[in-house]
């Protein structure tokens, strides 16, 4: 009983891996199809994308200020737990934008490019949060609050889709790392050491 159990549990997993690895294929078709028009200049394409992003990016510090005012000016009713994630917010849009241009300008290599994926989809998820909570609340100018939790929500969908344009063409961004000096070589390196053995 126990062996038969362990069989079906393998063969499970085993056909849910299958479907994983054709599923991978079918959405890598289809980024592929969504990023044509960008396949010509990939680089470029994601340089471009993220010089608009930051654009938002900036705005939406700019605008978290403004919110942070607004829900401070209801001094009774305000809540100091949304104003901490105002300024929060747009203090961690504004390391983001840092962040990001040091990466993709200065040092793309596989493992800085992977951590900046990961910042950006929880940077969007922590928008996507910030849009449910900032669209409820009542306190402060209601005008404000909305157009913050609209802000959110477009910077949700502007990371989300320069994630997936990212990860499509991280290949293409990610530059590996060149040793220069003259001095060290492999075939140097080796002949010094067989020299030294003799």
């Amino acid at each position: 009983l126990g062996s038969r159990r362990y069989s079906t549990t393998l063969l499970l997993s085993t056909l849910l891996l299958v479907s994983f690895i054709n599923m991978a294929g079918a959405v890598s078709k289809m980024m592929d199809k969504l990023f044509a028009s960008c396949s010509g200049d990939p680089k470029g394409s994601v340089h471009r994308a993220w010089g608009l992003t930051l654009l938002f990016v900036l705005g939406y510090f700019i605008f978290s200020i403004f919110e942070m005012i607004n829900i401070n000016r209801a001094k009774e009713t305000g809540s100091k737990a949304l104003v901490l994630a105002s300024i929060h917010s747009g203090i961690v849009h504004l390391i983001l934008a840092v962040l990001g241009t040091f990466v993709l300008k200065r040092f793309p290599t596989s493992f800085s490019v992977g951590f900046f994926l990961g910042t950006l989809i929880i940077v969007a998820n922590q928008n996507l949060i910030l849009f449910g909570v900032f669209h409820q609340y009542q306190q402060g100018t209601i005008g404000t609050n909305l157009a913050f939790a609209n802000l959110s929500l477009v910077l949700f969908l502007i990371l989300g889709f320069f994630s997936l344009l990212l990860l499509h063409f991280r290949q293409d961004v990610v530059v590996a790392a060149v040793d220069t000096s003259k001095e060290s070589s492999p075939t140097k390196d080796v002949e010094a050491r067989s020299e030294a053995m003799l």
